[in-house]
């Protein structure tokens, strides 16, 4: 039999690689979180794989050389949200391929920042004497974070964009007298808002002290 043609034959009665089990990770993650996902083939032959896989989104890993059977354990994280499947294969030393596993979606989200700290400032102020109220809160997904200052009378002040767990500090000066209930809120790159702080209470007297 000429070489070419038993080359070939025995590339056709080689055994199949056999398909990866489905990928085995979260369901749902945040954006830019890292996770870990296995990738697991059951042997029906003795052979040194590398995992290919396949996040979706146009991004791909390969492994370092491993056993047939053995798990392959790897972080992944997503910069965008949606939903992404993931799906992996494996090619052994002759360069032979095996389909692709079933599917494991998983859909990353963005979530709203958490709750800010109850702002911190001055109890007692002077009428339009300015006072300076400070705040934190961290993302989910590390997003940057601006905050929204509701000084109790109607008006409110929206900070500079803060890293996520950044103290971020406000100015801000009562034009009358009174009390009043300083809340604050952070909003992410997103657009997505947290709820409202507890509020802290400032008396604004009728005139200066200094």
């Amino acid at each position: 039999m000429p070489p070419l043609a038993a080359a070939l034959l025995l590339c056709c009665t080689q055994p199949r690689l056999p398909a990866p089990a489905q990928p085995d990770g979260p369901d749902t993650l945040a954006q830019r979180a890292t996770a870990t996902f296995r990738f697991h083939n059951y042997p029906d032959v003795v052979a040194r794989v590398r995992y290919i896989i396949d996040w979706g989104g146009f991004t791909a890993d390969t492994t370092a050389e491993m056993r047939l059977g053995d798990t392959a354990t790897i972080s992944h994280a997503w910069s965008d949200t949606g939903a992404f499947t993931v799906r992996c294969r494996v090619q052994d030393q002759d360069a032979r391929l095996s389909d692709w596993s079933p599917l494991k979606t998983v859909v990353v989200t963005n979530g709203p920042p958490n709750t800010p700290d109850t702002p911190r400032g001055p109890d007692t102020l002077a009428v339009d004497s300015a006072g300076e109220f400070q705040t934190r809160a961290t993302d989910p997904e590390a997003d940057l974070i601006q905050y929204v200052f509701d000084w109790g009378n109607g008006d409110s002040s929206t900070s500079a964009r803060h890293a996520s767990g950044d103290t971020a500090r406000v100015l801000y000066s009562w034009p009358g007298a009174g009390e009043y209930s300083v809340r604050v809120k952070a909003r992410d790159e997103a657009g997505h808002e947290s709820g409202w702080s507890a509020a802290h209470h400032v008396v604004i007297t009728g005139k200066r002290t200094d």
